[in-house]
This record gives structure tokens, C-alpha cells and sequence, in this order.
């Protein structure tokens, strides 16, 4: 596998990640408190489902992000 670099500045210091990576950790949080709380369903239960929901969503959307610059691009 051959890294990666950012487009925007050349660097080699890339990670997955990216606002809609997050968008969908603090959206899972959101559903899993009251869902645990509320609803009375199992912690582990929710915390696997959480987990693979985010796997699906890291090779989904594919997103990169430049530690050094900040920039943001499809992998």
C-alpha cells in the first residue's frame, strides 16, 4: 500500500477522518445514551452496533485529512 499524500500541501502525515466521520461519532452518541438509558437496551449490545456502524462508515466515506494543513479530501 503506498501512502498517501495531501494534495494541498505534499505532506505525508494523513489520517482517516474528516467532519463527516465525526458527524456520524456524535450522531451514534446521541442515539446510544437514551437508547441505553431510556430504553433500557444492552450497553454492549449498543456499543457493538456503534462500532461497526463507524467501521462501515470510515471505508464508506473514505475521507483524509491532513495532520500539517488541515485539508480534507476523499481518499
Amino acid at each position: 500500500m503506498t501512502p498517501q499524500t495531501c494534495p494541498n500541501c505534499g505532506s505525508d502525515r494523513v489520517r482517516r477522518g474528516g467532519t463527516a466521520t465525526w458527524t456520524v461519532y456524535v450522531v451514534l452518541i446521541a442515539l446510544a445514551i437514551p437508547a441505553v438509558l431510556v430504553l433500557k437496551l444492552n450497553a454492549a449490545i449498543v456499543g457493538a452496533i456503534m462500532i461497526a456502524v463507524i467501521v462501515i462508515a470510515h471505508l464508506l466515506l473514505n475521507q483524509r485529512v491532513c495532520t500539517d494543513c488541515g485539508h480534507q479530501w476523499k481518499g
